[in-house]
């Protein structure tokens, strides 16, 4: 329980709604695969990606189409809906223990080099709506192009309680 006398899952919708943010529908995978895995306590999402509604937004590479402010709400977006796929997952947050690593992707315009900031923009949601158990260890890989020109593609590893 919080200090507020909620259930983990409730405050963690609560602290989203905070910042103006609810759990929507993500996207439907793009090809022949789950979009979670659980095993033994281990969980693996399959890619996250940007979506409002189950729909891709903020289309396009940082440091063309979108500047870096815009990545990052790219990024705030896809950890969004990986949050969503984790409570859809586990079927509340409560079992959730933490973020183990986050593996971020960004289509980047040539010359761009600023993906760890565009990451923070899903490392801040996280840790806003999960507080501790949203840490995690992270990398940033750079790309020219993600499929359906996405901006941004999270892979997700969480611990979870059986």
């Amino acid at each position: 329980m919080s200090t507020h006398g909620e259930s983990f899952d409730a405050g963690a919708l609560r602290r989203l709604r905070e910042r103006g943010l609810e759990l929507s529908k993500p996207s439907n995978p793009a090809g022949k695969y789950v979009t979670h895995k659980l095993h033994r306590g281990t969980g693996y999402l399959a890619a996250q990606l940007p979506s409002r509604d189950g729909q891709y937004v903020m289309l396009g590479r940082v440091g063309a189409e979108l500047d870096l402010e815009a990545g990052q709400r790219a990024a705030e977006l896809a950890a969004l809906s990986a949050i969503t796929r984790i409570r859809s997952a586990l079927g509340t947050l409560d079992r959730l223990e933490t973020l183990l690593r986050v593996d971020g992707i960004v289509a980047s315009a040539q010359g761009f080099y600023d993906q760890p900031k565009v990451l923070d923009g899903a490392s801040e949601l996280f840790v806003a709506a999960l507080a501790e158990r949203g840490e995690h260890a992270r990398s940033a890989v750079a790309t020219p192009w993600l499929p359906g020109n996405n901006s941004v593609e999270l892979v997700i590893t969480f611990a979870y309680r059986e």
